[in-house]
């Protein structure tokens, strides 16, 4: 009897132990502020009033911030996922687990809210229809990238049914603006070469596809995009482990990252945040070491960056209202404009429109994956008057 009684002892003065280690491990251990993993900023303890513990989201804040700073959470986050891939599950933590290496995202229907969505799709309406009385449709393009999850179906599990982005294409033509959308998506659908447009860790696309890109976008304004033969492609870094890989946190082939050198460089000025320091570089050579590799182009996410190509005289003066998929493809179109302006609207707060007009755009572009633009709260500011 003794020898019965003794293993659910040890049991449970083992559990304890661990619990009482993992308690300690989230009292002392250093906060992180930023996840180099994930690439993104933790949550931070929640601010307490008596207002959010009744309306419950003091609960939710704090429940987040648990999550987030949980000891060892890269570990277990690794642990987690290999669990799951011996059970066979091809969806872990809104990942797909894809053919061929691939990684990708999972969006449902169910992950969208429909009232934001619909606010967004009203909001650039207004202000596509405003600019284009001010500068011409011509001039007004929105380019609204597809996830991989839309294109790369054959590398989906077979069971996978991803909310179908082709319906934010269609509302956004039914409100009028069929002329400013570019058909991006219809472009990847119709390749039928073997280069990657996607990266296989992460979310966003390859310079290759903002390559194809460029060109859909060339044509919709007039001019000829340079070839192919017209830049040197060099792979600048060989492990690069995108924002999808740190969701799973296990070992996988890492990506390369493509850098497109056209053969006449332009002598190039670049400017962030309005600061007066000028950079020579479109690339950022220095976080090639790092976790954000990323960053290599265009240094990442700024307020405001400004370009300007010396070796162009036409004029003409381009603004792209952006998230990060527009950072590989900005090199492109700096080619074509005496200027080319990037403003991301979560850091960016002044009034779009007006700041457009004072400054002499001639020609606006915008540019977001679908996802991000749908579940984006800043679009707001787009209609700030």
């Amino acid at each position: 009897m003794k020898k019965n009684n003794i293993y659910p002892i040890i049991v449970t003065i083992l559990f304890c132990a661990f619990l009482g280690i993992l308690t300690l491990g989230s009292i002392f251990l250093p906060k992180k502020a930023f996840s180099d993993t994930e690439n993104r900023y933790l949550a931070k303890f929640p601010e307490f009033s008596w207002e959010k513990l009744k309306s419950g989201e003091f609960g939710r804040e704090y429940e987040e911030y648990l999550s987030d700073q949980f000891p060892f959470r890269n570990s277990w986050i690794g642990l987690k996922t290999e669990a799951e891939l011996a059970r066979l599950n091809k969806e872990i933590n809104k990942v797909f687990i894809g053919n061929d290496d691939f990684l990708i995202e999972a969006l449902y229907n169910e992950d969208i809210d429909r009232e934001l969505y619909n606010k967004n799709i009203d909001r650039l309406v207004v202000f596509a229809r405003e600019q284009a009385d001010r500068l011409g449709k011509e001039h007004i393009k929105i380019m609204l990238v597809p996830q991989a999850a839309e294109i790369l179906k054959s590398e989906l599990p077979k069971y996978a049914a991803p909310f179908n982005q082709e319906e934010v294409l269609k509302l956004l033509s039914e409100k009028g603006l069929s002329e400013m959308l570019l058909p991006v998506r219809d472009a990847f659908l119709e390749r039928d070469d073997k280069n990657q447009l996607y990266y296989k860790t992460d979310h966003h696309w390859t310079s290759y596809g903002a390559y194809r890109a460029y060109e859909t976008y060339a044509d919709s304004i007039g001019i000829e995009a340079f070839s192919l033969e017209s830049f040197d492609r060099n792979i600048v870094n060989k492990d690069f482990l995108g924002t999808i890989h740190s969701k799973l946190n296990v070992p996988v082939e890492a990506d390369e990252i493509e850098q497109f050198v056209p053969h006449n460089k332009p002598d190039w000025e670049v400017y962030y945040d309005g600061q007066d320091k000028r950079f020579n570089e479109l690339y950022n050579y220095s976080v090639l070491d790092t976790k954000d590799k990323y960053r290599f182009f265009l240094d990442g996410n700024h307020g405001l960056t400004k370009i300007v190509n010396p070796s162009v005289n036409n004029g003409k003066k381009l603004i792209i209202i952006k998230d990060s998929f527009a950072h590989c493809f900005a090199p492109f179109a700096a080619l074509h404009f005496e200027e080319t302006w990037m403003i991301d609207l979560r850091y960016f707060n002044g009034k779009i429109g007006q700041y457009i007009e004072e400054e002499g755009f001639t020609d606006i572009l915008l540019l977001y994956n679908i996802p991000g633009f749908i579940k984006d709260r800043n679009i707001s500011k787009l209609t700030w008057k």
